[in-house]
């Protein structure tokens, strides 16, 4: 088998949080979250790649923006939408930027306490109400353990950037499980991971080790 994992076009959201913003996302899905020009530029893009255009079966997040990517970088393909495959959920702060919390009585432990502000990347600290990295590496498992890896085709992953982390997590068996927080995952770039099962996979796309930021 050969799976091809894409993390969704450029949004809103993202702009903002890459001027310094912080808008707090995880699986918040309304307009800030859509794809902007660029972004479905990106997905658009994609549908002329030699690799993309040889998957045979697309599995997709639940939320807009890889929809969205998904349905523009394969058009007519039917998508197997996951609920595994979705952001990691930030609870009752999606919508909320930094500025919110540290002016809530309750919330600003979140920005200025180290018991609770690793709470974006981290396996044991979460917002209320959402998950951790422990959370989505389980959910992202159950999906892998959900696929025949002898099955002689190529499969396209539509998720986003943490859940793909996971991914990586529990297919590269990566130690110390935290050096994935340091894991870039560009957007609209087709990772290409082969094998016939969960123990053997490959990148076949990049190098591994070249992808983790200094």
């Amino acid at each position: 088998m050969k799976i091809v994992i894409i993390r969704h076009g450029q949004t809103m959201a993202n702009i903002m949080n890459d001027s310094g913003t912080a808008l707090y996302t995880g699986t918040l899905n309304n307009e800030m979250t859509d794809l902007t020009e660029l972004g479905r530029k990106q997905a658009s893009n994609l549908a002329d790649n030699k690799i993309v255009k040889k998957i045979e079966k697309v599995y997709c997040s639940n939320l807009n923006r890889a929809i969205q990517t998904a349905k523009l970088a394969k058009p007519g393909y039917p998508l197997d939408i996951r609920d595994e495959l979705k952001e990691r959920c930030l609870g009752i702060f999606e919508g909320k930027e930094k500025k919110d919390l540290l002016a809530s009585e309750e919330y600003r432990k979140y920005i200025v306490d180290e018991g609770f502000n690793k709470f974006r990347t981290d396996f044991i600290q979460k917002a209320p109400e959402g998950e951790n990295y422990t959370d989505v590496s389980k959910r992202c498992r159950k999906f892998l353990d959900s696929l025949d890896f002898q099955e002689d085709m190529t499969i396209g992953i539509f998720s986003h950037f943490h859940a793909i982390r996971c991914l990586f997590l529990n297919i590269f068996h990566i130690e110390p499980k935290e050096k994935i927080f340091h894991l870039k995952i560009d957007h609209c770039t087709p990772y290409v991971i082969e094998g016939n099962s969960i123990q053997n996979l490959k990148l076949i796309s990049h190098n591994l080790e070249d992808m983790f930021k200094n």
